[in-house]
């Protein structure tokens, strides 16, 4: 961490996401819902894009952008000035007005009060000698539902266990050492956590007897036998010329839920592709398909992914909140200086014939300054594509497979 003159006390921000599906029907959305869903979409697109342009072009990815949308937005419910709006721009929050966003944050999160495939779930530790402000914590359990817990750094060691633990009960144990203790010193302040589960079963499953070896291209000539799971049924599929592109959406049972698969139409496309997703939403590419008999081939995988956000994140407009000019004023009675000095992200994706399992922590750290054809459509996987796990409100998972390796190509049932 960068020694500056001048030090504030640390806010570490933490999210997790996980997958279980058994969703219902969801209620007709509010004007502000919509809203929500419309800028979580942009905000998802653009956070990937950075990432995937930054990050090594062989590794896999698996993020969850709502996680971190959920997460910097608890920030913000404390922050101020022009920490607060940079916030606001760079998370695309439905409004400047802090009652605003915290009633679109409400309404989305009640959507999933009793949804048995997605549980989602945030938490305020604070350091045990400091108090949250009374507004603060109002606000952040009105609205975000999140419980506050005091946390001893005296001890990095046994506060960093203490995260972890809360984060692998929320995600059903595969999101493991989100926080090191070395994140956690006697500057430390307050962590903020989200964490989502999801676990759901095809609508369609594949049938394990017709997996078979296939190959996957990496580039135009290397290749790996990976297991391609098949089936040949109705699916929703997709031609979009401007993204030079196929896409697949595999729905989930008894939900709303669905896999959609963005495949370049070149085993060296997926670059291009991700850069034009940044302008398009997923669900325009959604409205624009439709109904038809697809023959499938998709690999099976299992992804995991860490990254550290705060670059990604200035690089989309915030910056102040990681500077000595942070302003986080409304978050502890005590007149304490904050700033965020880390966020820390980690996910985890496993898809097989049965169906998909994914979970995903993020951590932010605040301190002290200091038309259709007869024949049925062929999508075959065998080269790298671009996934997302949405919704009608909102995206909760979207990754790439770029490389896949016998090590990552899971045999196991979910």
């Amino acid at each position: 961490m960068t020694v500056a003159l001048l030090f504030r006390n640390s806010l570490i921000l933490v999210l997790f996401l996980s997958t279980t599906v058994r969703s219902t029907t969801q209620p007709k959305m509010s004007t502000l819902s919509e809203k929500f869903m419309e800028n979580s979409a942009i905000f998802s697109g653009e956070l990937f894009s950075t990432i995937a342009k930054a990050d090594d072009p062989t590794k896999n990815i698996i993020i969850s952008p709502l996680s971190v949308q959920t997460c910097v937005a608890l920030a913000y419910a404390g922050a101020s000035g022009e920490t607060a709006h940079e916030i606001v721009k760079g998370l695309r929050l439905v409004s400047d007005k802090r009652e605003e966003v915290a009633e679109s944050y409400a309404e989305f999160l009640q959507s999933y009060k009793d949804n048995q495939l997605v549980k989602i779930a945030n938490k305020i530790y604070v350091n045990q000698n400091y108090k949250l402000k009374e507004s603060f914590k109002e606000i952040t359990g009105k609205y975000f539902n999140s419980e506050a817990d005091t946390l001893n750094v005296a001890n990095p060691a046994a506060a960093a266990d203490k995260i972890n633990k809360w984060v692998e009960d929320k995600t059903n144990n595969k999101i493991k050492d989100l926080i090191s203790s070395d994140n956690i010193d006697d500057l430390t302040r307050l962590v903020l956590v989200n964490a989502i589960y999801f676990k759901g079963n095809w609508a369609k499953k594949f049938d394990k007897e017709n997996t078979m070896k296939e190959s996957f291209y990496f580039n135009e000539n290397d290749s790996v036998q990976v297991d391609m799971m098949t089936q040949k049924s109705k699916f929703r599929f997709g031609v979009f010329e401007d993204l030079d592109a196929t896409t697949l959406e595999l729905p989930y049972a008894d939900s709303n839920l669905s896999m959609l698969i963005v495949l370049p139409n070149q085993r060296t496309g997926l670059k291009d592709v991700g850069s034009k997703l940044k302008n398009k939403s997923i669900f325009e590419i959604s409205q624009n398909m439709y109904e038809t008999e697809v023959s499938v081939m998709f690999p099976k995988f299992k992804v995991d992914y860490a990254v550290e956000l705060t670059e990604p994140l200035k690089k989309m407009g915030m910056t102040k909140m990681f500077s000595n000019a942070a302003e986080f004023d409304n978050m502890l009675e005590q007149p304490e200086e904050l700033k965020v000095s880390k966020v820390l992200h980690k996910a985890f994706i496993e898809v097989n014939e049965e169906g998909t399992e994914a979970a995903a922590a993020t951590g932010a750290v605040i301190r002290m300054r200091r038309s259709l054809p007869k024949p049925p459509r062929q999508f075959k996987a065998d080269h790298p594509f671009v996934f997302v796990i949405y919704d009608k409100t909102a995206v909760l998972f979207v990754g790439t497979i770029r490389k896949l390796t016998p090590a990552n190509c899971s045999h196991d049932e979910l």
